[in-house]
């Protein structure tokens, strides 16, 4: 054997040699297979991971690099990537030195888990589980209201409860968010149901022991519950039963569970209060923000203020406060002065879901305290709220200086917030001071707003990952001053970082650009701190810097807003204006000048475009969809959230520009106007009375920005032309590029500028684009009533009711007891007033339960100790008392109380209450007036379910 496989090894060796030798005069013949890099992937969606599959041909080695800075020399990898855009190459060989490549870009979107609900529960939040847990036989879903009216008139998705007849059968939600009863122990849904039923709400795992409590349905379509807790504890489940120890099968409805407090409501923030930026911790004296260090507050509603309160709540995760029925409230620091010296600014983020102005007043009490002998000084900033919608209210010291505040504000004590002219809610957050001069390394947390697709032929792009850019010499030339420029990312989106910028030059200076096609310029610009910014398009006249023909530049100027992104867009006309050149056939400078200090900026999108090409740009996101309004309070032309009248025409035949189409914005119905000079909208063949309307609102979105009219016109009742004028009102209105505008003006303001006083023949809304032709998207077309301010608290004697008055409140409420104005129900005998106040003692009450007034000051001790009241009971012969308080006395002001028996039934009777018989001295301080119907303190019977009306209390 062993002599057989050497003569194997001795003939291998020469056949080896015969090839090898053959072969040599035939090499440059012999073509080595080629090599073809090549592959494919699966992406598993849920995780991110990707398996290659290596399709390459006739090579033996591989070399991965899988885009994020990782490689591999597997054949076939498998790779779990995080959220994001990458570009996958394979580079193939093999052993001859042959070599390929390949490359492929994936995206790896990785779905966001839904998130917990968590009060308020609309069943319309996006990736939220509204998917409820069931036992016992119930049934739930998510389904499109299917019978709007009622107390939910809103066309919007509910949840559908279907009891299958079993006892205790019901469905429970697990929060993301704890229901916190500490402060607001009140719990209302809308609830649907066709025939009356009990509806029980439970509260579980909690803090505390469980709770719960039960609500009637009257079985009349949508109608809103209440549910009053009296635990102070916070909960993480909530439960309810349908008809719990019932057997009552069927569907049934519910919708809008929110938490409220006493003051009612509903309007409220989804989202949080935009994020204020990263700061040194001695740059801000913060009041209230979940990103700062607060510091000690004395109060949030001093004694003075006026309104419903404030109350802690949460809203999308964070800590807000609500001012409910807010007329001005005072927030204070007076135990502990504040030195402002150091600060430069005043931040804070508000939202209301109705329109109005809303100042924010800075107090410095000059050292001595309120009144000492230094002068309290004060600066207001007015600023007009957006509906819907979160207002940053960011104002200089130096601002508030100049409106009266001191120069030397060493002693803030108070800082004033007043809703002017009307009562509003307001939700508040992000209350501070800060030093915006310091500079340093705050930082975008979002990306800049994503341009709109173009066409290539419409943008000169410098720098953006949206389009495809140009060459650029330099983003920082040679006499630049400040920091340097740096390419960063923010949020996945390619940024240029400019720190401790002086002024800057961008350069085009090689290839000179032809701007003469372009319309407009735009940039967006981040910083930390609020400066003025100027943006210097420069054009070199077609002979370089310097040259025979002059050098030209126009320059926009624009106050940035501290910790957000500023979008710059200017015509190129208006740069002309500035100082350009008419032909701006010779770009080669873009000027970025930090004015009168030194700041780090982000800068993004720096491109010209052409927007007299009409088409392409739209929106991305619909319009704010409109606060829910009772069907009474709108007059709506156009929207998804109301219904719409009937609108003769959309484009009169007047109209100039490119028409009206029909389109949907991320699942909207919204209107286009393209090229559009004005446009006439008509209810001609039925006009419309807008006397009981109190405003007008519209949302406008244009990729350019230029000013926009709308006019509101009346015909007098007699047609266009008639004898009777016919009337208008403008409103004019600068809209911003690339985001909808919400117009919202009173109708008030609207009559002041033409539009006549009795509003009963609306027949036009006129939309006009000012000096230029624009494409323009609307939605939300519609008159509205704001709600009328809620009845407050009587201040002075007598009370009667008739001027938006109520109590102070009704104890026990725990026990279901309430008190309201209400239309006088037996306006007859010794009362025919129109309004009395209702006091119901529900059924097993505590017999002491009463109603009672806090008075702002004391009681007019010269007007007289004796009391009248006018009181209507369904019972005779019941004892009443009257009872005379100091609110929150804990020293030696004695309280007294007298009784008086009532001896009619069902009709109203007066009774007198002497306190002459008393030792009662008024110039004690007396501020507080109490009355107990039906008061038995010997046999304490429980409430039986009556109900009494009161009237007229007067002090002589």
């Amino acid at each position: 054997m062993k002599y057989i496989t050497t003569k194997a090894k001795i003939l291998s060796l020469l056949i080896l040699a015969i090839s090898l030798f053959g072969c040599e005069e035939d090499d440059e013949g012999n073509i080595l297979p080629e090599v073809v890099a090549g592959f494919t992937q699966r992406i598993v969606s849920g995780t991110g991971t990707v398996s290659f599959l290596n399709i390459s041909e006739n090579a033996q080695n591989y070399q991965w690099d899988f885009g994020d800075g990782t490689t591999s020399t597997e054949i076939e990898p498998v790779k779990t990537y995080t959220n994001g855009t990458y570009t996958v190459r394979l580079t193939a060989s093999n052993i001859a030195g042959a070599t390929d490549t390949f490359e492929d870009e994936i995206v790896i979107a990785i779905p966001t888990p839904p998130a917990a609900p968590m009060l308020p529960i609309t069943f319309d939040g996006n990736n939220v589980d509204y998917q409820a847990s069931t036992f016992s036989g119930a049934a739930f879903e998510v389904v499109a209201n299917p019978a709007p009216g009622g107390s939910n008139d809103v066309a919007s998705n509910v949840g559908a409860i279907t009891n299958s007849g079993a006892e205790f059968e019901g469905i429970f939600f697990n929060l993301g968010t704890a229901i916190d009863l500490s402060t607001d122990q009140t719990i209302t849904m809308n609830f649907w149901a066709e025939t009356a039923i009990d509806v029980l709400v439970k509260l579980e795992e909690g803090t505390g022991a469980d709770t719960e409590i039960s609500a009637s349905h009257g079985g009349s379509g949508w109608e809103m519950l209440s549910f009053d807790f009296t635990s102070t504890d916070s909960f993480s489940r909530f439960t309810m039963f349908v008809d719990g120890p019932g057997t009552t099968a069927g569907t049934f409805y519910l919708d809008d569970i929110a938490q409220m407090g006493s003051s009612g409501g509903g309007d409220t923030p989804t989202e949080a209060a935009p994020a204020p930026p990263s700061r040194d911790a001695a740059d801000v004296i913060s009041l209230f923000s979940n990103e700062y260090t607060d510091i000690t507050v004395d109060t949030f509603f001093a004694g003075f203020s006026a309104g419903a309160g404030v109350v802690d709540m949460q809203v999308a995760g964070d800590d807000v406060k609500q001012y409910a029925d807010l007329d001005f409230a005072g927030i204070e620091t007076i135990a502990t002065s504040v030195d402002l010296s150091m600060m430069t600014n005043f931040h804070m983020d508000v939202w209301t879901a109705t329109g109005f102005d809303f100042i924010a007043g800075v107090v410095d009490f000059g050292g001595d305290g309120f009144a000492g002998a230094n002068p309290d000084t004060r600066g207001d900033e007015r600023t007009t709220l957006q509906a819907g919608m979160w207002t940053s209210i960011d104002v200089s010291i130096a601002d508030l200086q100049a409106a009266g505040l001191t120069a030397t504000p060493s002693d803030f004590s108070q800082l004033i917030l007043d809703v002017v002219d009307v009562v509003g809610t307001v939700y508040v957050d992000n209350i501070y001071f800060y030093n915006e001069s310091s500079g340093g390394g705050d930082m975008p947390t979002v990306a800049a707003p994503a341009p709109p697709s173009r066409d290539a032929a419409d943008v000169i792009s410098l720098f953006s990952n949206e389009y495809t850019d140009i060459t650029v010499d330099t983003f920082f030339a040679g006499f630049s001053a400040g920091g340097g420029v740096s390419d960063v990312q923010v949020a996945g989106d390619d940024t240029k970082l400019y720190t401790d910028l002086d002024f800057a030059g961008i350069e085009t200076i090689a290839t000179s650009v032809d701007l003469s096609m372009m319309t407009n310029f735009h940039m967006d610009v981040w910083t930390a701190t609020g400066f003025d910014f100027i943006a210097g398009v420069v054009d070199f006249g077609g002979d370089g810097f310097a040259g025979a023909n002059p050098d030209t530049r126009g320059d926009e100027r624009t106050t940035l807003q501290a910790g957000m992104w500023t979008s710059i867009d200017v015509s190129i006309a208006d740069l002309q204006a500035a100082g350009l050149t008419a032909t701006p056939t010779d770009f080669s400078q873009l000027i970025l000048d930090v004015v009168d200090v030194i700041g780090t900026v982000y800068v993004d999108n720096i491109y010209f475009y052409n927007d007299g090409a009409a088409g392409g740009d739209t929106p991305t996101v619909a319009a704010p969809a409109p606060p829910a309004r009772d069907a009474a309070d709108v007059i709506s032309l156009f929207s998804n959230v109301y219904t719409d009248i009937t609108v003769d025409t959309f484009y009169a035949g007047f109209s100039a520009g490119g028409g009206v189409m029909d389109v949907q914005v991320a699942g909207d119905d919204t209107k286009l106007y393209t090229d559009l000079d004005f446009a006439g909208i008509e209810t001609i063949a039925t006009s419309v009375d807008l006397s009981m309307m109190t405003n007008f609102h519209i949302d406008v979105w244009t990729a350019t920005g230029f000013d926009f009219i709308t006019g509101v016109v009346d015909f007098g009742g007699d047609g266009f032309a008639g004898a009777n004028p016919d009337t208008r009102g403008d409103e004019r209105t600068t809209l911003s590029a690339g985001m909808w505008t919400s117009i919202d003006v009173s109708i008030a303001d609207l009559q002041a500028a033409g539009l006549t006083a009795t509003t009963t023949d609306f027949s036009q809304l006129i939309l006009d684009v000012v000096d230029i032709l624009g494409t323009v998207y609307v939605d939300n077309i519609y008159f509205y009533k704001e709600a009328a301010a809620p009845p407050a608290p009587a201040t002075s004697l007598p009370v009667n009711f008739e001027s938006n008055e109520t109590l102070s409140g009704v104890f026990e409420e725990g026990d279901g007891v309430t008190g309201q104005p209400i239309a006088n129900p037996d306006a007859s005998g010794i009362n025919t007033s129109a309004t009395v106040y209702e006091f119901d003692k529900v059924l097993n009450a505590a017999w002491y339960s009463g109603m009672f007034n806090i008075f702002p000051s004391d009681i007019d001790s010269g007007a007289g100790t004796t009391f009248k009241v006018k009181i209507w009971s369904p019972k005779a012969g019941i004892n009443v008392r009257m009872q005379l308080e100091k609110e929150g006395n804990q020293g030696p002001i004695v309280t007294y109380n007298l009784d008086q028996t009532l001896t009619t039934a069902n009709s109203w009777q007066e009774l007198t209450f002497d306190f002459s018989s008393t030792p009662l001295n008024l110039a004690d301080g007396y501020d507080k007036i109490v009355i107990f119907p039906d008061f038995d303190d010997v046999g304490q019977p429980a409430g039986d379910g009556s109900v009494y009306y009161i009237d007229d209390i007067v002090q002589e």
